[in-house]
Formats: structure tokens, C-alpha cells, sequence
């Protein structure tokens, strides 16, 4: 039986607990964050999301983010690279949300703070 891949919400805080891959499974975890792209640089990005920090992100050559736009971030959590300590999120996919003043990224926060409080409806942790 095929299952729908998981891709919890996560928040910068959270990304060292998804760090590594699920129970019984040879990948990585699988998880969405939304954010302001604030940095661009060939391969290499940066979501700030909200007040709860950045995320570093590894792009492929498909990404096409914009700086200043909020997006919704599809990835692979991945240790972050050229000997920098601690993790990134490798892109799969963008969805652009527009304009950042449009959102208010303190209901995304409580909608993953619930996600994670009752994450056995949700994931697989």
C-alpha cells in the first residue's frame, strides 16, 4: 500500500528534532516552513521565519525564489555544508504566498504548535 509522504510544519526551533530520518525509513525527514526570503546567492538561500530565526537553505536550480516575497518551503533536512555546523533545509519545492505583511505568520505559529502537540495525528516522530 502506498502511503502520502509526511511533511510536518516546522518552525527553525524545530529543525534539529527532524534532523534525522524517520522510523524505518532510509531518508530524511520531509518538512514545510514558511518564511521571508531574505538572502540569495547562487545555491544558497536564507528564510527568516517570522521572529523565530532563519533557516539556511541549499536551492536547485529550479528554485525560484524572490527576495522579499514569503514562501512556503518543501525540504529535506540536511546537514548544512562547507563545514558549517548545524542543519539546513535541502529544496524540493516553493509555493509563493506573496506578500509578507498579507500573512499573519503568528497563526502559522499556533497552527504548528498544534501540529506538534498532537503530532501523532500528524507525523510519524
Amino acid at each position: 500500500m502506498n502511503t502520502i509522504p509526511q511533511t510536518p510544519r516546522i518552525l527553525p526551533q524545530h529543525l534539529e528534532a527532524f534532523n534525522c530520518a524517520p522510523p524505518g525509513s532510509n531518508t530524511a525527514y520531509t518538512v514545510r516552513l514558511l518564511g521571508t526570503v531574505t538572502a540569495l546567492d547562487g545555491a544558497n538561500g536564507t528564510l527568516t521565519c517570522g521572529g523565530n530565526g532563519d533557516i539556511a537553505l541549499m536551492l536547485k536550480a529550479e528554485s525560484h525564489l524572490q527576495i522579499g516575497k514569503l514562501f512556503e518551503v518543501i525540504g529535506k533536512v540536511s546537514p548544512l555544508e562547507n563545514g558549517q555546523s548545524g542543519y539546513g533545509l535541502r529544496v524540493l519545492a516553493c509555493v509563493d504566498w506573496g506578500n509578507p505583511s498579507d500573512c499573519n505568520y503568528n497563526i502559522y505559529e499556533q497552527v504548528v504548535n498544534a501540529t506538534h502537540s498532537c503530532s501523532s495525528i500528524f507525523y510519524n516522530h
